[in-house]
């Protein structure tokens, strides 16, 4: 009886082990899929904190790595509002943690990226889902974007 207490406890403990690892994994495939630059649009009340009264932008977010190997690094958006005419660029350190992406801007707002998913139309990339506020889990704005660039083109691009 004891052997089989031993047993059972050691595949459990194993059975956890390999779970545990694997979203690891996840998180950084994710994190490895997202670098790079996305453009699309923005559609809801997104930066109506900011006291911006449209809701539609054009969009571009950078996602930059320190390494093929992190969860996250740092990046910026741009957004462009079609009404006012202005752009608005903010830079945000970012982390994708439990399946989950979370931005922290530089003015103190944090979103949270749910029920999102990457997928390719041909040879592009695209990546599409909701942001929402990370305090309160208020829907801000759901987006649909393309990846333009790899960060291999950013890089070489910025030199």
């Amino acid at each position: 009886m004891k052997t089989i207490f031993t047993y059972t406890k050691m595949m459990f403990i194993l059975v956890m082990t390999v779970m545990t690892l694997a979203s690891c994994d996840e998180d950084r495939d994710l994190a490895y899929d997202l670098e790079g630059v996305w453009q699309g649009t923005i559609t809801g009340n997104y930066y109506s904190y900011r006291g911006y009264a449209s809701n539609d932008y054009d969009t571009e977010i950078m996602f930059r790595q320190p390494d093929s190997w992190s969860k996250g690094g740092d990046g910026y958006e741009i957004d462009y509002n079609h009404e006012t005419r202005r752009y608005t660029k903010v830079y945000f350190d970012w982390v994708v943690r439990d399946g989950k992406i979370i931005l922290r801007y530089d003015d103190g707002q944090k979103v949270i990226i749910r029920d999102f998913e990457t997928y390719y139309v041909g040879s592009r990339m695209r990546f599409r889902g909701y942001f929402d506020n990370f305090d309160t889990g208020e829907q801000l704005a759901a987006f649909n974007l393309v990846k333009v660039e790899s960060p291999e083109e950013y890089y070489d691009n910025m030199r």
